[in-house]
């Protein structure tokens, strides 16, 4: 790993939401996200609105409301926005994953009027069995089922990047999970992602608030550098839902340094 600041140029982002998302923050409009691109100096953006697609069953809830038809009226609002030039908004998703069914809860159909689809392996506070929590192994278990099924289904041909790969959100813990799991059980799964073209995502906010020796240590990196040893390539997403989450945007050079990446392993969708 080099010891240097990277100097490559890094203004995308690939993963935000809008108030259509039901957990994020009502002033979180393109609007506002263009003030934080100028800020931050992001060109490019996704806007990635949480996704049930009402054709397939088995939505708790929070999710039932949060159809394609849902975030469809944003898209026009994105072409409109992109013809000032000032930042270049992309209309997506991030679909969820379907326990149930075993495979992302989103159609072709759907898919294919999205322009980027993100679909995690990690929101295991929704989808997951409640009787998994708290048994480590099995927790981990579960994300490496999910990251098969969903690399392997018949809408990965759509799907653009993995979301905070094994990254139990809203998990106490979610950060001892990595340990779980071995070098080879993530080789078999990033083997067939770079095979199939789908990114795994990095997050600087992963890394917010720690030291550099900190973020050598993280588990996460393990699991990001046999990523990287498998042909992965990486899209960046701050995951945001606010204006405070791009706050630590910035810190993506010292997450690019210590994986040692440049242009070439980042996914096309970034160009």
């Amino acid at each position: 790993m080099s010891s240097e600041v990277n100097k490559m140029i890094v203004d995308f982002d690939m993963h935000t939401h809008t108030n259509l998302s039901l957990c994020a923050w009502k002033e979180a409009t393109l609007d506002l996200y263009t003030e934080k691109a100028k800020e931050f100096g992001i060109k490019k953006m996704a806007i990635t609105n949480h996704l049930w697609d009402s054709a397939i069953e088995g939505a708790c809830e929070w999710y039932v409301p949060q159809n394609f038809e849902h975030i469809a009226p944003l898209k026009k609002e994105i072409e409109e926005k992109n013809k000032s030039g000032e930042v270049k908004f992309l209309f997506g998703a991030e679909g969820e994953y379907s326990y149930k069914y075993r495979c992302p809860a989103v159609t072709p159909a759907v898919a294919e009027q999205l322009e980027i689809l993100l679909v995690p392996n990690s929101h295991t506070h929704i989808v997951m069995p409640k009787e998994f929590i708290g048994q480590k192994r099995k927790h981990a278990e579960f994300m490496l089922d999910a990251f098969m099924d969903i690399v392997n289904s018949d809408v990965a041909r759509y799907i653009t990047a993995i979301p905070h790969p094994f990254n139990a959100v809203n998990c106490n813990y979610s950060e001892e999970l990595f340990d779980f799991i071995t070098d080879d059980e993530y080789k078999r799964c990033f083997d067939i992602a770079a095979e199939k073209g789908i990114g795994i995502e990095i997050n600087p906010n992963f890394i917010k608030g720690k030291k550099l020796p900190e973020i050598y240590a993280l588990p996460m990196m393990r699991m990001y550098c046999i990523a990287k040893e498998c042909g992965c390539k990486f899209t960046i997403g701050t995951d945001s839902h606010s204006a405070a989450d791009f706050e630590a945007y910035p810190l993506l050079y010292i997450f690019c340094t210590v994986l040692d990446l440049h242009e070439s392993d980042f996914h096309r969708i970034t160009k």
